[in-house]
């Protein structure tokens, strides 16, 4: 599937930046360009949605398995829990519990535990699997694509889209889609990897959150801007995510070395958190509010 104009700004010109290795499945190649407009980085060309799901399948995307089978696996479930308070003091700086849409809402974790304090939590989730999981072990209520968009325009007070907007089809469109549920005023919170950080730089061609093919975009902190400009979005705030440094620098040390060397991993994941200032680190979240 080529992409012939950006799917940011609408530009025809990019130019090629990086050839990346699916390391986590296919170890096929995959062309990153960059739009010489808005500088969006960009998979292209891309297996198409037929196509698509089948880059999925790999047992390293824990987000949709939940499984935490061997060290690896471990360290994941204890980052991700600790992660989950974060994210809830991050939201309630603007944010009181009100509805709760997570788009994207994998085995249903951070539903379950905003839920145990006090939102009206809702989920949308494209992977029948995880789906199913967080309605059965969770008892929530996860909608599937289609049926997201039966739900009332203008409802929500918070929606959050973890690590998930880089997967989506038809960016712009799809953007505006999903805010169209958010009220006026609300907030949109985006988590992304970030490809300028210090561990990205650090890694070059081997950073695992390149993760193509199913990284279609890998966003700068000006393309926030952007792209909040263009569906009618402020950015508030943007927040360090510290602890997806050493899972990050931990995948990649497999891909560059063939080992996870724990112990250099955790060091680079540091020096990378170190570096990060502000918001520089390996993901940043956004805070958006609804003008």
């Amino acid at each position: 599937m080529n992409i012939t104009n950006c799917p940011l700004c609408g530009s025809d010109n990019f130019e090629s930046k990086s050839v990346i290795k699916d390391f986590a499945l296919s170890q096929e190649d995959f062309t990153v360009v960059e739009c010489a407009a808005c500088r969006l980085l960009f998979t292209n060309p891309r297996p198409d949605n037929e196509k698509i799901g089948d880059y999925y399948k790999s047992s390293s995307y824990i987000s949709h398995t939940n499984q935490s089978k061997g060290l690896f696996g471990f360290v994941y479930q204890v980052l991700r829990n600790r992660a989950l308070a974060l994210k809830r003091g991050w939201i309630l700086r603007h944010a009181e519990p009100g509805k709760l849409l997570d788009y994207g809402s994998g085995t249903g974790e951070f539903l379950y535990n905003m839920q145990a304090h006090g939102w009206y939590v809702k989920g949308v989730e494209i992977a029948e699997g995880p789906r199913i999981q967080s309605q059965k072990k969770y008892g929530l209520d996860v909608l599937d694509p289609e049926e997201f968009q039966n739900e009332q325009a203008s409802f929500y007070d918070l929606i959050t889209m973890w690590h998930v907007l880089e997967h989506i089809d038809n960016l712009a469109e799809s953007a505006e889609r999903i805010i169209s549920k958010l009220k006026p005023g609300g907030i949109l919170v985006l988590a992304l990897p970030n490809p300028e950080s210090w561990d990205a730089k650090y890694y070059k061609d081997y950073w695992a959150a390149w993760d193509v093919p199913i990284h279609f975009y890998h966003f700068k902190k000006e393309n926030i801007n952007t792209l909040a400009s263009k569906i009618g979005l402020e950015l508030v705030e943007t927040i360090n995510m510290p602890f997806d440094s050493f899972y990050v620098s931990l995948l990649s040390e497999q891909y560059k070395t063939g080992s996870k060397s724990w112990i250099k991993a955790f060091m680079i994941g540091l020096f990378s958190n170190l570096k990060a200032g502000k918001n520089n680190a390996s993901s940043l979240t956004y805070i958006l509010r609804k003008l």
